[in-house]
């Protein structure tokens, strides 16, 4: 005798199953959302470098996205301030946080509960050496900074982004290279506040990144004396690198753009895309020659690596400052 189901257990059984296999609201929303914008975190003050190389970026990526991108500066703490806004975040791919140099040392000098381990990669938008900068006709060259140095310890101020930042490490680095005694000077919130700091007249020098000094370089108020460089840059073909001059001196920072721990692969996959498509677009690479801004490409895996690599070399940087 066949076996009777009732209809209402059969009706019940259905629904079960349409409940089962339908997916949820987030899983049947397609990604990007064209509806919504993604937040994009600078942890530094407008004006600077990051400041400008990033919301240039953006403009590509936004159309390779095909949805808004709201840029918004949130600085201090040598980013550790925008970079716990991007921590905290929801991770669901709509935003995303530039990090710089500066992320490796933050939570070494408990600045703040930020662990850049914990953000997830996207890409790396940019890569450029350290330069020493100075003033147009105060020296000529690295020998000749060298012999003041040497003849007036501690008299020579040289300016940085941040006690302890980037080029505060690069700076001693190169302070104790040279066996000389420099005066630095910690300027916070990027590199916009240093190159005015060098403009004004407040210190003699400063160890910062190509893309901020370009512009009054190449207008000769400010020369570049060495670079932190594996070789010469197309930038500066000009300007030798320490190496050249005789020193073991090869320091440099980036601009990566990161996700809120937890964000789901699939997103994180979209992102990746769409930046190597911005990274790649002609008008984007001719934007970043005119402005110096040091475009590089980095996946999520090159990245990673990366950082890895990078993280015990920022350590012991630290360490020297610590003892010194």
């Amino acid at each position: 005798m066949p076996l009777r189901i009732p209809l209402t257990v059969l009706a019940l059984m259905a629904l079960i199953v349409l409940v089962v296999r339908l997916p949820s609201a987030e899983e049947s929303a397609a990604y990007p959302d064209p509806s919504r914008e993604i937040r994009h975190v600078i942890p530094w003050r407008a004006g600077g470098g990051t400041d400008t190389a990033m919301r240039g970026f953006m403009r590509w990526f936004e159309e390779e996205m095909g949805v808004g991108v709201v840029t918004e500066n949130v600085p201090g703490g040598l980013s550790s301030v925008g970079l716990t806004v991007v921590q905290n975040a929801p991770a669901d791919g709509y935003t995303l946080g530039t990090m710089t140099y500066d992320a490796l040392t933050v939570q070494l000098l408990g600045l703040a509960p930020v662990d850049w381990r914990a953000l997830e990669p996207v890409c790396m938008v940019t890569e450029h050496p350290s330069a020493l900068i100075v003033p147009a006709e105060r020296w000529t060259d690295l020998a000749a900074f060298e012999a003041e140095a040497r003849a007036t310890p501690a008299t020579i101020a040289v300016g940085n982004v941040g006690q302890k930042g980037v080029w505060h490490q690069h700076a001693a680095a190169m302070e104790q290279a040279m066996g000389v005694e420099l005066r630095h000077i910690p300027y916070e919130g990027g590199s916009g506040p240093q190159i005015g700091a060098i403009l004004g007249g407040e210190v003699d020098a400063i160890v910062s990144s190509l893309p901020g000094a370009m512009s009054y370089a190449r207008a000769g108020e400010l020369r570049v004396l060495a670079l932190m460089a594996p070789q010469r840059s197309p930038l500066v073909p000009d300007v030798p690198t320490f190496a050249e001059l005789g020193y073991d001196l090869e320091y440099g920072s980036f601009r990566m753009l990161m996700a809120p721990p937890g964000t789901p692969d699939e997103q994180l996959v979209t992102l990746e895309i769409a930046c190597q498509a911005a990274s790649a677009s002609p008008e984007f690479q001719e934007w970043a020659r005119a402005g110096a801004v040091g475009a590089t490409w980095r996946g999520r895996a090159d990245v990673l690596d990366y950082l890895n690599d990078l993280a015990p070399r920022v350590e012991r940087l630290l360490a020297a400052l610590e003892d010194a």
